[in-house]
């Protein structure tokens, strides 16, 4: 198999210039062709993927962490081939989210998803933002969600700490946006602290977001949060953790295939934990679109 191996040395704070080593070695070890490149810049990933001859690629793998993945994916979908090889994920990141959707939770069984050469579809959603048109595979929120991972930004290599203070941040400066969403032609009017796009389960690492989520069931789910007290968001975040956060009576989970959503005021976004977009938005699911190595679910 001629892989393309895309790894971002800076991941998980120097995680993967360290684990580099190991994973190239154990692709070859295994008897495959790896010619590997090395991210340089933000977006070098994207650039890496978009010019690539995939014609020529059996198997494109990515060594980093959510915001890794997320450039590799939008290359992959502005590359002009029309085939697209199956995408592997081994995760060096800080949070690595959405490789628990496809039971990767460590270094090793991302190498053991490729090297075991199972896949599945996964549907891609993407978003029309300011005419352009970009993609993305786990989540993207606008309100709080997203102004938590703009305040945590500079501290980002901390971990959840940073993510953890990021919520203590934003819940001082909580406030509610007027939003309207149009779901499938249907038309919904919120005051809410926020908007999230959930196509998987997992946030932050180890925030079950969106307990209900199939990543290949045609649909995204779109939760939102009525504008609550900054007390009672407090209470309500600890059941993130256990996904029991959506019975909470300010939660709104609505399902669709095609999304329009406005804010006043104005909202930064967060697509797979990069800051990046504003509102309005448009959403749209592209079914089964790229394959991903997975793991077997373990009874």
């Amino acid at each position: 198999m001629r892989i393309q191996l895309v790894f971002n040395p800076h991941s998980g704070r120097g995680r993967g210039r360290k684990m580099y080593p190991r994973i190239i070695g154990a692709l070859r070890n295994a008897g495959h062709e790896v010619i590997p490149h090395q991210t340089l810049y933000r977006w070098h990933a994207q650039d890496i993927v978009r010019n690539l001859n995939l014609y020529e690629t059996d198997a494109l793998v990515v060594a980093g962490g959510d915001g890794t993945g997320y450039e590799a994916l939008n290359g992959l979908m502005n590359n002009p081939a029309k085939k697209l090889p199956p995408l592997g994920i081994i995760p060096v990141g800080t949070g690595n989210s959405f490789p628990k959707d496809l039971n990767i939770y460590t270094m090793e069984d991302g190498i053991n998803a490729v090297l075991g050469g199972l896949s599945r579809p996964v549907d891609v959603l993407s978003f029309l933002n300011e005419g352009e048109e970009y993609y993305f595979i786990n989540n993207m929120g606008f309100g709080f969600v997203a102004d938590v991972s703009i305040a945590s930004e500079p501290i980002k290599k901390l971990g959840i700490t940073a993510y953890a203070m990021g919520v203590i941040w934003q819940t001082a400066r909580l406030k509610a946006s007027d939003v309207l969403l149009n779901i499938d032609g249907e038309e919904y009017r919120h005051r809410a602290n926020f908007v999230y796009f959930c196509n998987s389960v997992w946030v932050a690492g180890n925030m079950k977001i969106s307990p209900d989520s199939i990543f290949d069931d045609g649909l995204v789910e779109v939760m939102v949060l009525d504008e609550v007290s900054r007390g009672e968001l407090l209470k309500v975040f600890p059941r993130v953790f256990s996904g029991s956060h959506i019975t909470h009576p300010s939660v709104t989970v609505y399902r669709g295939k095609h999304i329009t959503v406005e804010s006043d005021p104005v909202k930064y976004c967060n697509p797979d934990g990069e800051i990046f977009g504003v509102t309005p938005l448009e959403v749209k699911v592209i079914p089964d679109t790229v394959h991903y190595f997975h793991l077997e679910k373990k009874d």
